[in-house]
């Protein structure tokens, strides 16, 4: 999906840039493996400056003891890839990275021009 949003006409289109991906791909390229250990992810998302979030910042205490307990439950590491991290990036950039779909959901949120559209046809 991407995160464009136009007019029915087609005439008024914009897209935006996904910070939350920007901010993961940053830490992938950084870590460079499918896991890592909540103290190497703290250094580097304390590193991360977005519009909303200045850097370098200190975590909070409860950031670090979310991440801590997400290594707790997966053998000392954090995988990058599962939805506790994805919930847990969500805390650490509330403006930037989505709160991720509860498990067992697995329809994707309706786009803007999806809901025009079921608002429409009904």
């Amino acid at each position: 999906r991407s995160f464009c949003v136009g007019t029915e006409n087609g005439f008024q289109s914009f897209c935006c840039v996904d910070q939350c991906n920007v901010l993961m791909e940053t830490l992938e390229r950084s870590i460079a493996h499918p896991v890592a250990s909540p103290s190497l992810i703290a250094e580097l998302v304390a590193a991360l400056p977005t519009e909303t979030v200045a850097a370098p910042r200190n975590l909070s205490i409860s950031l670090r003891h979310k991440l801590d307990k997400i290594a707790e439950a997966n053998g000392g590491h954090v995988p990058l890839h599962g939805r506790l991290f994805s919930q847990w990036l969500h805390h650490a950039f509330p403006n930037e990275c989505p709160q991720p779909r509860a498990p067992g959901v697995t329809e994707a949120p309706m786009t803007h021009d999806e809901r025009r559209a079921r608002r429409n046809s009904s």
